[in-house]
């Protein structure tokens, strides 16, 4: 018993059952052209092998032992001497809601556990979903489950390039609208990483506006997205950015060595650039270029065989389909090929690729190794954990930098806006309050009229005053803020050192459980660093939330104030007709005034909105260092115990 693969060109399901067939068979893997759908694939496979389950998802061109496939179809079946226990989960709904299909794939996958610890180095997720879904949704709501501590690989379903319909199956089930998950418990060792070709520039900046739901950016660096990347990249406008443009010039975040890609992929009402992968505001990104795909493939193969013992005997590729299409540009999609023909593989051109989280540009991967004689010592089991432990760091340390990092765009939008509308208030208040003085004493007629007006602009004052007092307070607690976030990035930076760089030395070393013990107390003791910072900022954005609310208040009440004085000086000027320079003089102070609230209304309007993301933010943070805590004790459980 062993790994089998089969491909065909057209659906030959009674060639490739002979193919595939062996003993015992306890999961079937296919991916398909998505005009097969007629023919109903995955019920060929189930009716042929009713006992293995079977998952499967559309592709735009395979990957197999035979031949690169443009069209056609790709099995793999594992037998019960790689595989001791299959688990699945099918559910639908994942364009509407993806977060909640994930949950519901989540919560029977759990039942189906029966509240066991699993060993990441023991149990492989394979994850397929709808390609036309946010599935970076649905992948954050996997990599948050803590008791979900094992990788989940896969890719999303695609269609050639029309866009309208991709396929997830699993046993006899399909769906244009799906998820698709497997869990299995290996016997075999295996080794699963991503793999980006391109390569960062020193070209950086930061997205400062976006439209995730529908993964647009709007702005960067404060100014129109398109224009920007246009201008970055040498171009005279935003008329020359094209498809080619895109798929050469992709943004990446940087994380330690590892990059992980944003792939643009439109423009947008002349402004916007829309993206394969959504990207939250707050994001720092860099420019990518072009690296050696061929070399980028036989590295990955390299790292696979330092970290399984023997030879690997089957793999599973999910490549991004710029990657693909970019292959046939070069017109090396056969020498890629050659490069896993060693082993017994298969795979497929995504429309997204996941490890941890969703990708864009990346080839994400699975390798099998041979079963181990009993008794035998795993000499690489070791580094293999680290690496889990490493890649899981990242991908968490990914989502935090970008969290964090809207937060700053969230206070550097409080120091950039209510400074300047603080300053110019209390500079236009004081003028207004010469000037109304004047045109008062001026008058020794309407007394009554007089009373109301003087004692309105005591009410503004006052209150004037005390707005300063907070937007002052404002300015001091995004001051704070903005050191909370110093101190996150700080700790996230040395957190993700430490991973890279300790652990896996450790892991060379021979240090096992005991290297991992001291790397672990390490990262634990950065992590909780994170966290007070976290809860630092947590205050500070109520204070924030507090004073903005009560500067608004305060805001109203003047504005209704000026409009009463307003009135009070129509009422006096119908009864005097002197004194116009000074009647003027206070008319324009008025509508100085009712500029600068129309200016606030706008900031408060997209404050609120900030704010309410930054809340948000900061709940995701905190949920991702529990989660991050708990999968280290764990793992370095399974290190200490083997």
């Amino acid at each position: 018993m062993a790994v089998k693969v089969a491909s065909r060109k057209t659906l030959d399901i009674e060639g490739i059952v002979q193919e595939i067939d062996q003993s015992d068979i306890m999961a079937i893997i296919c991916f398909f052209s998505v005009d097969f759908e007629k023919d109903e694939p995955q019920r060929a496979l189930k009716r042929a092998f009713p006992r293995a389950a079977c998952i499967g998802a559309s592709m735009i061109g395979g990957w197999s032992n035979a031949a690169a496939l443009e069209r056609g179809i790709t099995v793999m079946s594992l037998s019960s001497n790689e595989v001791a226990e299959v688990i699945t989960s099918f559910q639908t709904g994942a364009k509407a809601d993806p977060a909640r299909t994930a949950r519901n794939a989540i919560e029977e996958l759990k039942r189906k556990l029966g509240g066991r610890t699993v060993n990441p180095d023991e149990y492989l997720g394979l994850i397929f979903f709808d390609g036309l879904c946010l599935g970076e949704v649905i992948m954050q709501e996997f990599t948050l489950e803590k008791s979900l501590n094992l990788p989940f690989v896969g890719g999303a379903a695609a269609d050639e390039l029309s866009f309208t319909q991709t396929l997830v199956a699993l046993d006899e089930r399909l769906s244009g609208d799906g998820l698709a998950v497997m869990i299995l418990k290996m016997k075999v060792p295996f080794f699963f990483s991503h793999y980006v070709h391109y390569l960062p520039t020193d070209t950086g900046f930061t997205v400062t506006r976006s439209e995730t739901i529908k993964r647009v950016v709007w702005e960067i660096n404060g100014q129109d997205a398109a224009a920007y990347y246009a201008k970055a990249l040498g171009l005279s406008g935003v008329d020359k950015l094209n498809p080619g443009v895109y798929s050469k010039n992709p943004f990446g975040v940087r994380i330690g060595d590892s990059v992980y890609v944003r792939s643009p992929n439109a423009v947008i009402d002349g402004k916007g650039l829309q993206f394969y992968c959504y990207i939250e505001a707050g994001t720092r990104v860099f420019l990518l270029r072009q690296g050696d795909i061929i070399g980028n493939a036989k590295n990955a193969l390299e790292e696979a065989r330092n970290c399984i013992p023997g030879e690997i005997q089957g793999s599973l590729l999910f490549n991004c389909v710029l990657r693909y299409l970019e292959l046939k540009e070069l017109r090396k999609l056969d020498e890629f090929n050659r490069v896993f023909s060693g082993t017994n593989f298969i795979g497929f051109n995504t429309y997204g690729e996941e490890l941890f989280t969703h990708h864009n540009q990346t080839l994400t991967a699975v390798f099998f190794g041979s079963p181990l004689k009993d008794g035998e010592p795993d000499p690489c089991k070791t580094r293999r954990l680290f690496h889990y432990a490493d890649s899981k760091l990242k991908a968490l340390v990914f989502e935090i930098i970008s969290r964090s990092e809207l937060l700053n765009v969230t206070i550097a939008y409080l120091n950039d806006s209510f400074g300047p509308v603080s300053d110019y208030m209390k500079q236009g208040t004081a003028t207004f309050k010469k000037n109304t003085g004047d045109f008062l004493e001026s008058f020794t007629h309407s007394q009554a009229d007089i009373g109301s007006v003087d004692k309105g602009f005591n009410v503004i004052d006052k209150e004037f005053s005390e707005s300063f007092l907070i937007t002052e307070s404002l300015q001091e607690e995004a001051k704070k803020a903005s050191d909370n976030l110093s101190a996150i990035n700080n700790v996230t930076e040395v957190t993700n050192i430490l991973a890279l760089n300790a652990a896996i030395e450790a892991a060379r070393a021979g240090a096992a459980g005991k290297g991992f013990a001291v790397v672990a107390s390490e990262i634990r003791k950065h992590a909780a660093s994170t966290k007070n910072a976290v809860d630092g900022i947590s205050g500070n954005m109520q204070v924030l939330i507090k004073s903005i609310r009560d500067l608004s208040e305060k805001m109203e009440k003047v504005k209704a104030e000026v409009e009463a004085a307003k009135r009070g000086i129509q009422n006096l000027v119908s009864a005097n007709t002197q004194e116009l320079s000074l009647i003027d003089s206070v008319n324009r102070d008025v509508a100085s005034l009712e500029t600068t609230f129309q200016e606030y209304e706008g900031i408060k309007s997209t404050l609120n909105t900030m704010i309410e993301q930054s809340n948000v933010s900061k709940d995701d943070i905190e949920k991702m260092l529990i989660v991050y805590d708990h999968n280290i004790e764990s793992i370095e459980h399974f290190s200490e115990n083997g």
